[in-house]
């Protein structure tokens, strides 16, 4: 029987993992933490899997969503898209959403959020395309093994919390249940059917080495192909200032993203595509925010599509749309902090707000929240130009009066509403006009990087000849992303992760 060798335990990971086992190989999942997870459990466990098979799909395609993809690709910027693995994943994404429903306790419900550019030819503007895990309720053994959840994290869906259905009734039974949701249900539902299948999880093993033949895991040999699922590299200081010329402040996912597959895969000769990309995000940062002792940011999400704030740059000028997604607006603090040699990280972006918006919207605990009885002494607390500041208010506002947005078109796609205030006048747009006004610090932000060795549709390695390394295949953010530097839909990330998961491990079980 065929060896197969996970190393990692997230989506990826575990996707790989059933799809080997089901192709009849004895598997292993390594897992350097002492839980399962990754940063998938610490997630809103959504997914974008195009053409599914739930209801609200019924009138997508896999022309449509190709569609969708070629006319992103070209407003995105670099064709730095892998056109014969989107073209797998697009192909195999609703097999997959259906797979995982059949050999799994999994069961997806649609999110009512439409695709991030809703308004390209291809987009789907009503929601459908992006699922998210239901409720689980898991067996203690795997309750016991799954990575908890962000400690501010509520167990709640995303639908709930976008709609407003968390009510705290909801939470505080589903508290008692011990309950799982979101990417922990995820987590949870594969590493039911993968210990049930008999796949073996090793948790505490670090595999560092890549033998040609196996891995080698704290100095021991084990015999195997490998499947990386290792994650991305954002923990790693050194690769960080080598391929994103970082440091990166703003690192949202779980410690263990520490380039050991990446290394693996460098070590074995792979080509390298991507490397300056990931998935980018604006963070905030609350004091003694920790995950297994390490810091961790929070993602800024709801906060600045709601109507009555902006966002600065430390000059006092709008840089992007506020309303967007989490992946764009990250980009635009990407682009709008480089210089040519990183980033200016020790200079914050700001979430300007008014009374009102307090009155009216929670924000997390930021301290200090720098407060301001005016928007010039505002401007003093969070240096930056006074005159800018009060001069792009004052653009914004008069705009905003009307439900306009002439410099960045927030509110004008389906997306950026859905992210808003529904019961508002208009969901996204509001002056700032209350005093006294807020400030809330900013960050360049990431939730994975997304660069790494080159594989082909199938997850196996590459060399810069394009012949395969023998033995290793890589999946997730481990491996170089076929969307490049694109984000199409809410749970983009995960999606990929378990179609390419999927692939990786069927091939490692069958070549």
């Amino acid at each position: 029987m065929t060896s197969v060798i996970v190393v990692g335990s997230g989506a990826a990971g575990l996707a790989a993992a059933l799809s080997a086992r089901e192709s009849g190989a004895d598997v292993t999942v390594l897992e350097a933490a002492s839980t399962v997870g990754g940063t998938t459990a610490l997630s809103s466990g959504a997914v974008w899997l195009p053409n599914n098979h739930l209801p609200p799909a019924a009138d997508d395609s896999p022309e449509l969503t190709r569609t969708y993809l070629c006319h992103l690709r070209r407003a995105g910027g670099p064709a730095d898209t892998d056109g014969a693995a989107l073209d797998r994943f697009v192909a195999e994404a609703p097999h997959v959403a259906q797979w995982l429903e059949k050999r799994t306790p999994l069961r997806w419900a649609a999110l009512p959020i439409p695709d991030c550019h809703g308004a390209l030819p291809g987009a789907y503007g009503s929601g459908g395309r992006s699922l998210e895990p239901r409720p689980f309720d898991a067996a203690p053994k795997v309750a016991a093994l799954v990575r908890a959840a962000l400690p501010w994290r509520p167990p709640a869906t995303l639908t709930e919390l976008v709609t407003g259905q968390a009510s705290p009734g909801l939470i505080e039974q589903r508290g008692r249940a011990r309950t799982r949701t979101s990417g922990q249900a995820l987590v949870a539902t594969l590493l039911t059917a993968a210990l049930d299948a008999g796949v073996a999880v090793r948790t505490r093993a670090r595999a560092t080495r890549f033998l040609g033949n196996g891995v080698e895991v704290d100095g021991v040999p084990l015999a195997g192909r490998v499947v990386l699922a290792t994650g991305g590299f954002e923990r790693d200081e050194a690769l960080v200032r080598r391929f994103l010329g970082g440091p990166v402040p703003g690192l949202a996912g779980a410690p263990g993203a520490r380039g050991d597959g990446l290394r693996m895969a460098i070590a074995a000769g792979a080509e390298l595509r991507n490397m300056s990309q990931a998935w980018w995000c604006p963070t905030i940062r609350i004091p003694d925010d920790a995950i297994d002792g390490e810091p961790v940011h929070r993602v800024l999400l709801a906060e600045r599509a709601r109507p009555g704030s902006v966002l600065v740059d430390h000059h006092g000028r709008r840089f992007t749309n506020e309303a967007q997604s989490y992946h764009e607006v990250g980009r635009s603090l990407h682009r709008s902090g480089a210089t040519g040699h990183g980033f200016r990280n020790a200079e914050p972006s700001w979430l300007i707000v008014d009374a009102a918006y307090r009155r009216r919207y929670p924000i997390a605990p930021v301290r200090p929240l720098r407060r301001g009885a005016t928007l010039a002494e505002l401007a003093r607390l969070i240096d930056v130009p006074g005159r800018t500041l009060a001069r792009t208010i004052s653009r914004f506002n008069q705009a905003a009066a009307d439900g306009l947005d002439p410099d960045f078109d927030r509110g004008a796609d389906p997306y950026d509403r859905v992210m808003g205030d529904p019961r508002a006048e208009h969901p996204t747009l509001g002056p700032l006009r209350e005093p006294p006004f807020y400030a809330v610090p900013v960050h360049l932000g990431l939730g994975g990087t997304s660069g790494g060795p080159r594989t082909d549709p199938d997850g196996r390695v590459l060399c810069e000849d394009g012949t395969a390394v023998p033995g290793l295949y890589a999946a997730g953010n481990v491996a170089s992303s076929p969307f490049g530097s694109a984000y199409p839909g809410t749970g983009t990330t995960i999606g990929l992760a378990l179609v390419s998961g999927v692939q990786a491990g069927r091939a490692a079980a069958r070549d």
